[in-house]
């Protein structure tokens, strides 16, 4: 399965940025990159990205 999001922020967060415990934010791509395959960036013009990714089936 392939998904896809855009948002208004124009560049992901450093990899090794975690956001504190009290934060309401900043939890998306590391869900992202627990959760699934694969995924990237793009940027989504006219000023923000694309988060895709792929999840795998591993039932049969």
């Amino acid at each position: 399965m392939s998904i896809g999001a855009g948002e208004a922020y124009p560049q992901p967060p450093p990899a090794d940025t975690e956001p504190g415990a009290l934060h309401s934010g900043g939890r998306g791509l590391l869900l992202v990159a627990a959760l699934t395959d694969h995924w990237d960036c793009v940027p989504h013009p006219p000023g923000g990205k694309t988060v895709r990714a792929e999840l795998h089936d591993t039932s049969s």
